[in-house]
């Protein structure tokens, strides 16, 4: 190989079908494992992508040096002591040790090692061809690929995420040798399961994308969800409709085929008399078909990404039809049973239900979501007798959902249908959005209640979930989150936030939820350090430094989290004013010097200097408007009003001894320093900000 050029890798593990939420998930982990092992290996690449089909895992290097990156080591050799005499002449030791490592001895370097000089060759190692090691390579990277779920196959001691068929391998034209899980590799790849005629030799990876394309495979994940997107488009257009906005299911369906073509189907009209929520659930979560609107309306026709030719349609065409309508009777039969009873008639079917073996039944849970949004209401809201009448009655009817039909076949519809079911029933709009609202919001930056109710109601599940799990010790763990107890928490907060609420705090709701359960008040501290770890998380995300984040959140829980966006924000702007540092020097002086438990009010009749007087002159002026601030969440205005104390603080130090022999003195002083440490915390725990 000559040195001047560069090559291209390819790896291609083809499989049988791989589930398309591996996939999806793990490409990005894949492409991050393989850098790695390249790297690991000395091998120098400026590109490196990973593409994915239900078959297929292709790992294509581009640019790659076809040699590796020189190595350079330090071998120590004699002390310099024994390698030079008086004159600096090399001694017999070191043109021995010269020689030894075949370098001249003028190439030797002197280095300190421990108390000692000594003397060191510097040896350079060519690097190995890559095409001699990339076999090796290859099969680290696909021995160190992990899916949610691995599988043995024969009698083979490895596993993957589905037995291996095949192995293609090349470095440049040449086909690399390695095998794995039984297979030997080779410069043979294969097309379509169904529409090629099979196995298709490669002899240069440039013609390899192409040499697919050609078998009816597109390679390229991002090439085929856009595909799929725009034959979607294009079909819908001919209905005047457009395709239901789920790029969920996109980017599903789009690791289901090597091929994409979209067909459109129908479904009998009488079925559009169902739930839309429930259609698009049958179309979507059994079927993966993509539903059709009309202004805002569903309408019978749908789409089926198929696996296969144009020239097949009808017969994609009739079997997505056979398979819809029997799920939509389903569906249809389910519905109508449950519209039989009605939500209120269902209560006492809770009891039978278990909610979790350590905490009771969805009834039990019902009756606790009752008296906590109880208090919630009236916390937040102060509604009237009327409005009042809404909230507990939405916590008795929250789980009934869970024991209708629908929602045992479509668990993924729980409020959803929760929300039909209670306007067939004639509640109250809010009360039958609300039953919706509780799960609400489902991630992060998802949608978040509208209603009071429906707010109320998802706060008190929350609440209920994470004070109850807890108290019953099951508490997230590491990477294991079994009840998203910590999802809840950031639902919690985001609700919090976006409301703007001011008249709750995380520690009044945590306590009296616990107070309200009748659990032991010991949980508030395990559940504050949880909550801290979600702020954490939320406030970075946001992109506030981790220092800013550490000091705002000193006494978070008992500040509206609304307002700590206030205090973040305040203290953002600190960090980037030209006076941040004086403003931190002087303030961490204070803490620094005032040790805990001074309880004492300072004495204006025992200070002595004028710059003792003129700093509690200073401090006594501004301290209750730095309160007013602080109450209101008014942080920028408490910063300024704190910065007006720079001069007299930094005068105080400059002139006064705080440590006073006279003890009477020293505490005096010590407790008008402490005042302001008290006054500044309030502020922000200025402390963990770093200086500019």
């Amino acid at each position: 190989m000559n040195d001047n050029l560069t090559i291209s890798l390819l790896l291609e593990i083809g499989t049988e079908e791989i589930p398309a939420g591996f996939l999806s998930d793990g490409v990005a982990a894949i492409e991050e494992l393989a850098v790695k092992q390249l790297k690991d290996a000395a091998i120098e690449f400026s590109e490196l992508r990973v593409y994915a089909t239900p078959r297929r895992i292709a790992v294509i290097a581009h640019s790659v040096k076809p040699y590796q990156e020189k190595k350079v080591k330090e071998v120590f050799g004699p002390p310099v002591s024994a390698a030079y005499d008086a004159n600096g002449n090399p001694t017999k030791a070191a043109l021995g040790f010269a020689a030894t490592h075949a370098i001249d001895v003028g190439q030797l370097t002197t280095q300190k090692r421990g108390k000692g000089q000594y003397i060191v060759a510097r040896i350079e190692e060519p690097g190995l061809a890559v095409k001699d090691i990339i076999g090796v390579v290859f099969e680290k990277i696909i021995a160190s690929i992990r899916f949610p779920k691995m599988m043995r196959w024969a009698d083979l001691d490895v596993k993957f995420a589905r037995p291996i068929c095949w192995i293609t391998a090349l470095c440049g034209s040449e086909p690399v040798s390695l095998k794995y899980g039984g297979v030997e590799s080779s410069n043979v790849t294969y097309g379509h399961r169904f529409l090629s005629e099979g196995a298709v030799t490669l002899h240069d990876i440039n013609n390899y994308i192409s040499a697919l394309r050609a078998n009816l495979v597109i390679l390229d994940q991002h090439e085929r969800k856009e595909e799929i997107r725009a034959q979607a488009a294009a079909i819908a257009a001919e209905f005047g409709a457009s395709a239901v906005t789920d790029e969920g299911l996109l980017e599903t369906v789009t690791y289901l085929v090597e091929y994409p073509v979209c067909v459109t189907a129908s479904f009998p009209d009488e079925f559009l008399q169902l739930p839309s929520e429930l259609l698009i659930s049958v179309m979507r979560g059994h079927q993966k078909y993509f539903a059709l609107e009309r202004d805002g309306r569903l309408i019978n026709q749908f789409i089926v990404v198929s696996n296969t030719l144009k020239e097949n349609a009808a017969t994609v065409r009739a079997g997505a039809e056979r398979v819809i309508k029997a799920r939509l009777e389903d569906a249809k039969f389910y519905y109508r049973h449950d519209l039989e009873l009605t939500l209120h008639e269902r209560i006492n079917d809770l009891k039978g239900i278990t909610f979790h073996d350590k905490l009771g039944s969805l009834y039990d849970k019902s009756k606790r979501l009752e008296l906590i949004i109880d208090y919630i209401s009236k916390e937040l809201y102060e509604p009237n007798p009327a409005e009042l009448n809404k909230f507990v009655p939405a916590a008795s009817l929250s789980k009934t959902s869970l024991a209708t039909g629908v929602v045992r076949e479509f668990t993924e519809l729980q409020g959803v249908m929760g929300k039909h079911y209670a306007i067939k029933d004639g509640y109250d709009k809010e009360i039958a959005a609300a039953l919706n609202e509780q799960y609400m919001p489902t991630q992060s930056g998802a949608e978040i209640p509208v209603t009071e109710v429906g707010t109320a109601l998802s706060l008190a599940d929350k609440l209920d979930n994470i004070v109850s799990f807890f108290s019953v010790g099951l508490v997230p763990t590491g990477s294991e989150d079994p009840f998203a107890l910590r999802r809840q928490a950031i639902g919690l907060i985001s609700i919090l936030i976006e409301n703007k609420f001011t008249a709750v705090t995380i520690k009044k709701l945590i306590d009296r939820t616990i107070t309200i359960l009748q659990k032991d008040a010991v949980l508030a501290a395990q559940i504050e350090v949880f909550f801290r770890a979600r702020l954490e998380a939320m406030f970075l995300s946001r992109g506030y430094a981790n220092d800013e984040v550490q000091a705002a959140l000193d006494g978070f829980m008992e500040i509206p989290p609304v307002l700590l966006i206030n205090r973040l924000d305040m203290l953002r702007d600190l960090k980037s004013s030209d006076g941040c540092n004086e403003f931190l020097f002087a303030f961490k002086r204070i803490q620094n010097i005032v040790p805990g438990g001074i309880i004492a009010e300072p004495n204006p009749e025992l200070f002595i200097t004028n710059e003792e007087k003129e700093l509690l002159i200073f401090l006594t002026d501004i301290k209750y408007d730095i309160a007013d601030a602080v109450s209101k969440g008014d942080y920028k205005k408490a910063y300024e009003k704190m910065s007006t104390l720079i001069g007299p603080i930094n005068r105080f130090f400059d002139k006064v001894l705080v440590m006073d022999k006279d003890e009477l003195q020293k505490s005096n002083k010590l407790a008008l320093l402490n005042e302001i440490r008290r006054m500044s915390v309030k502020l922000a725990d200025v402390s963990k900000l770093q200086e500019r």
